[in-house]
């Protein structure tokens, strides 16, 4: 029986906009104001587009690579302008272009499969397990990475065969000097995505056997 896979709403978050990108584009921003509701809501719609001839099959393939079912029927995705991506709560911001957009999804996706599945519980510590599998001489974001990087190689050139986008990916963490996710890619590269999934799929049934 395939596991089963969440509906995914992607929201425009005007209210999360209003509390919070509204003093953040005061601190950070040119001193002009944020864009209309109307542009941010096409910008919405533009990766709602992006995203649903993707939806079933990046859905389908990460549930299928690591043997996991969300805990969650619903995923809600806000799009919020001055906030980067982050898997809990789902927000994205509105930097990214949509193909772009997909390939974020794709990755906080599979940091929320990781973290909150129906294998294990939600609030159990999974950092010890992956020092155990990886090593305990990676820093924290590394660590967290190295999964996530090594399902999302699988999905980029197993399922999609869109390696240009894995490229694309590495370079833009380059290019932004995020040393610790160059880590992440390396140890993926160094010891094959394939290897660190089974691993990874070995770690959750061991773990739902042991509740």
């Amino acid at each position: 029986m395939k596991n089963p896979i969440p509906e995914i709403r992607i929201k425009d978050a005007w209210l999360l906009r209003e509390a919070a990108s509204v003093p953040l584009n005061e601190l950070w921003g040119d001193g002009g104001s944020l864009r209309t509701d109307e542009e941010y809501a096409a910008i919405t719609e533009a990766y709602q587009k992006a995203w649903k001839p993707f939806e079933q099959k990046i859905l389908r393939a990460i549930t299928d690579i690591l043997g996991l079912s969300f805990r969650q029927n619903t995923i809600d995705v806000y799009i919020a302008p001055w906030f980067n991506a982050f898997s809990d709560p789902m927000v994205i911001g509105v930097v990214r272009k949509p193909d772009v957009f997909v390939d974020t999804l794709t990755h906080e996706l599979i940091h929320r499969l990781l973290t909150d599945n129906t294998a294990v519980p939600h609030e159990l510590f999974l950092l010890p397990v992956w020092e155990e599998l990886f090593g305990k001489n990676h820093a924290f974001n590394t660590l967290v990475h190295i999964p996530v990087h090594a399902v999302h190689k699988a999905i980029y050139l197993d399922v999609l065969n869109k390696p240009k986008h894995l490229e694309r990916d590495v370079t833009r963490c380059k290019d932004n000097k995020a040393t610790d996710y160059i880590a992440a890619w390396d140890y993926v590269d160094k010891h094959g995505y394939l290897e660190i999934i089974e691993k990874l799929k070995a770690s959750y049934k061991k773990l739902q056997a042991e509740q």
